[in-house]
């Protein structure tokens, strides 16, 4: 039956209404209120515990500290301390005061960091974003405050998205939180377009394209494309002139937009795009180059190394069908001492946690696609749910991949395919909360057709609860066979078999049992047994606890007592200081394990202002990454030939030309008596192919003092004289100053990054060419006599953007300020 009478359908149960708690003025208040209470709750243990993250990435940022905070003049665009050199915007660590809308966000940060004694309490301001724009987006369609509140934790805590917080993934999570902000200002334009809502949409974007995470901001910006390419496509269909007229309104507004937003970050993109031309990223390896099919091979291998698998879409429902990642073993094996173990066994190398929004999320979601499949907002989600699930299998389902991979501009400088999987945590839920609208909708219009499938759904998870419960053991056996067929991977945790079998089949219990206690709601709504308010309070708790349960098991906190101690200067670095040198030198440390070694690097030792000759960042310059595949970090002639003066080890060892200044038990410390200052006078200068120059110094061939090699310039030089000197007399950040006395022409090799764009020299004030030599490094021809040779980074793309960044959001606070005036003094006239 379709329907009923309407004494029936108008019969409310008695219970809870929140209109009589809360006037409805105060909803939105209230709701934000719950989310802060949310948020105190689940990171209650690094608000008022003294407790905190640590990964490679959170250490990595406050490794970084001391450079952006120490005292300096004007703003540092150059980074010394690590691989000889790199721009500062590649390790993120600008500061960029000009931009004043972006500060807005800067200093609340800075705020939410005062008020709790952890520091990186800060840093979940992006994740309460998140749920803010998750929240107000649901309110812009018209949900009420519960519904939206729930949605809003849902988007905010599935694991996707909340463990950002927990390994430093800081930047994601700033473009993430303007994504529902985005969706809602493009349904906005599609019925109308008001000033004040082209100058918040500017606003939006440029918070989009603030982190800087390129990855995030072009699937945002697909997202957008795919938008306008799915409603363009059904006004055609259904010939509605009006809304494609409409639409080409909308894409000029958020053209414009994004071109502004992308302006008032300038000085970012530019210096990032300089920047990618000589990385890793945008440059192939000098290996690569030899070989045009390795090449590409190594290219594609690189950017899908973490492909999602169809067999790990079951990891929406059971998070732990894969292992989960990250997580905390507690049993005999350890004595019951709690011990962290990466458990994740599936086709991708690792991974942190499970990609898990939540079951009853995932269902809803499937269920809200279902009775909403006549909504064009939906359907578009839809589109973008599929091909972008199909976008993340990568190498899996290189039907779809590949199409992008070679003919999308920029996408194949992007590695994990499965990071894609973001936008689809934030689209479901809110999928799921359109449905549950709808299913109200339908049952407020007495069309009971809905009854039906929602009985079915509840019986079903009704019934897959009962039955994980009653064939448990054959499940648990099951799941420890699923282990083993992965190989080697499953092979590391046989000693943990049913352990692991034992976590599968309670999150398979639980994840049935809390999609059938939502749906069992949503049914005794229908049936009049429970008031709305009621069924969506119990959905959103068993959406929360569900998700606070999984996400707590990828939350592994640490005092931040330690975390401040592992900061305490190491005895290495202190011998290193006690040496007292005047002049600029590197370091390196070659112990085994240990923040600072070349296998946990971390910058480690940036925070204490010593220039690494290691680092750490996802984008390394070229030709320093070429030296490590080809010579490797271990090799005596690059230690002479870049400065190298001190390395740090495990234990003895002899090396000739070393010479030990301090040792432990656990550490060695030497100096090289053999490493140059960093500038020299070389004896002569020859041309040949790069590849060649780093196979001479993989095979210690050459002494880099009395020869240098260019790749294709030919210059005369003379041989340096007993009265040839160089010496250093300034070495910052962007400015290094050198006095000279040349004996003829001579060649004075820097051991800093080759780096042409925004790197200039200059002979007593003269500019002349810094030549590219021994693959990757710095050097000039000076001229007879004695001469100042100063080298100063000034990147043009960095100063024009600057300005234009800081005059653009001159103008559009301006702008804003006027139209709310504008708008005040037009609504009193009336």
């Amino acid at each position: 039956m379709a329907k009923q009478s309407k004494s029936e359908s108008t019969q409310k149960p008695s219970g809870f209404d929140l209109d009589k708690l809360i006037p409805q003025k105060f909803h939105n208040l209230a709701a934000i209120g719950l989310i802060v209470l949310v948020f105190i709750i689940f990171f209650n243990p690094m608000y008022f515990g003294g407790k905190s993250f640590q990964s490679g990435d959170i250490i990595t940022i406050k490794s970084m500290t001391s450079y952006v905070e120490k005292d300096r003049e004007g703003f540092s665009l150059w980074n010394p301390y690590i691989f000889c050199g790199i721009p500062a915007y590649a390790t993120g660590t600008e500061l960029r005061w000009w931009d004043l809308i972006g500060n807005i966000y800067s200093y609340g940060k800075y705020l939410l960091g005062q008020v709790f004694s952890v520091e990186y309490a800060m840093h979940t301001i992006n994740l309460f974003l998140i749920a803010l724009t998750s929240f107000f987006f649901m309110r812009s369609r018209k949900a009420d405050a519960l519904i939206s509140l729930a949605v809003a934790l849902a988007a905010t805590f599935s694991t996707g998205i909340v463990f950002f917080v927990f390994v430093g993934h800081i930047t994601k999570m700033i473009s993430l939180a303007a994504f529902p902000l985005i969706l809602m200002m493009l349904l906005r334009f599609n019925e109308r377009i008001k000033l004040l809502d082209v100058l918040i949409m500017i606003a939006f974007m440029h918070f989009v394209v603030l982190g800087a995470h390129v990855q995030i901001i072009f699937y945002i910006f697909l997202t957008v494309a795919i938008y306008y390419i799915f409603y363009f496509i059904k006004s055609l269909l259904g010939k509605d002139k009006s809304l494609t007229k409409q639409l080409f309104k909308s894409i000029g507004v958020v053209v414009v937009s994004i071109i502004v937003a992308m302006l008032m970050s300038l000085d970012t993109y530019a210096s990032l795009w300089e920047y990618n031309q000589t990385s890793t990223r945008g440059t192939k390896s000098i290996i690569a180059q030899a070989d045009e099919q390795k090449s590409e091979q190594e290219f594609y291998d690189y950017a899908t190394n973490w492909s999602f698998s169809p067999g790990e879409i079951m990891t929406f429902i059971v998070p732990s069908y894969y292992g989960f990642g990250n997580t905390t073993y507690q049993g005999p094996l350890t004595n019951n001492e709690p011990v962290q173990v990466n458990t994740y066994f599936g086709p991708m190398p690792f991974v942190d946690v499970a990609m898990y929004m939540g079951s009853i999320v995932f269902f809803l979601g499937l269920f809200g696609f279902y009775i909403k499949r006549k909504d064009p907002f939906v359907q578009f989600l839809g589109v973008v749910v599929i091909l972008f699930l199909l976008m993340s299998f990568g190498k899996n389902f290189p039907l779809i991949y590949d199409l992008f991979y070679h003919y999308m501009p920029f996408f194949n400088k992007f590695r994990v395919p499965s990071m894609i999987l973001t936008i689809i945590q934030i689209s479901f839920p809110i999928v799921a909360g359109l449905g549950i609208m709808q299913l109200i909708d339908l049952k407020n219009q007495n069309d009971l057709k809905i009854e039906k499938p929602i009985r079915i759904l509840t019986i079903v998870f009704g019934s897959a609860f009962l039955l994980s419960i009653v064939l448990g053991s054959v499940i648990g056996d099951w799941f420890i066979s699923h282990i083993q067929s992965a190989g080697e991977k499953g092979m590391r945790f046989q000693q943990i078999h049913t352990w692991m079998a034992d976590t599968f089949r309670t999150d398979l219990i639980l994840s049935m049992f809390f999609t059938f206690a939502a749906f069992g709601a949503l049914y005794l709504y229908i049936k009049n047994k429970l008031n709305i308010s009621i069924a969506v309070i119990i959905v959103a708790l068993f959406i929360l606890i569900d998700l606070f349960r999984i996400g707590s098991r990828g939350a592994h906190y640490s005092d931040d007592t330690d975390f401040k101690n592992i900061f305490a200067q190491p005895d290495y670095l202190t011998a290193i200081k006690n040496q007292k040198d005047s002049e600029p030198y590197r370091i390196l440390n070659l112990k085994e394990q240990g923040l600072g070694s070349l296998s946990q690097n971390s910058n480690f030792n940036v925070y204490f202002l010593e220039q690494d000759f290691h680092g750490y960042s996802s984008v390394k310059p070229r030709t320093y990454q070429d030296l490590m595949d080809v010579a490797g970090p271990t090799n005596p002639t690059l230690w002479r030939m870049l400065n190298v003066k001190y390395i740090a080890v495990d234990k003895p060892v002899q090396i000739p030309g070393f010479t030990e200044i301090a040792s432990n038990p656990n550490t060695v410390v030497y100096k090289n008596e053999n490493a140059l200052p960093r500038v020299y006078l070389v004896d002569s200068v020859a041309t040949l192919p790069s590849l060649e120059v780093i196979n001479l110094i993989k095979d210690n061939s050459f002494d880099p003092k009395k020869l240098a090699f260019l790749e294709a310039e030919n210059i005369k030089t003379e041989k340096p004289d007993s009265s040839a000197s160089s010496k250093i007399i300034k070495y910052d950040e962007t400015l290094i100053q050198v006095e000279v006395n040349a004996s003829g022409n001579n060649f004075l090799f820097l051991g800093d990054t080759y780096y042409p764009n925004g790197w200039k020299a200059f002979i007593n004030g003269s500019e002349t060419p810094i030549y590219r030599a021994n693959h990757g490094f710095r050097g000039v021809l000076v001229p007879k006599g004695k001469h100042l040779v100063e080298f100063k980074y000034e990147p043009k793309s960095f100063v024009l953007g600057k300005y234009i960044s800081l005059a653009l959001n001159l103008a559009l606070i301006g702008l804003f300020i006027a139209s709310i005036l504008f708008s005040k003094k037009h609504k009193a006239k009336q």
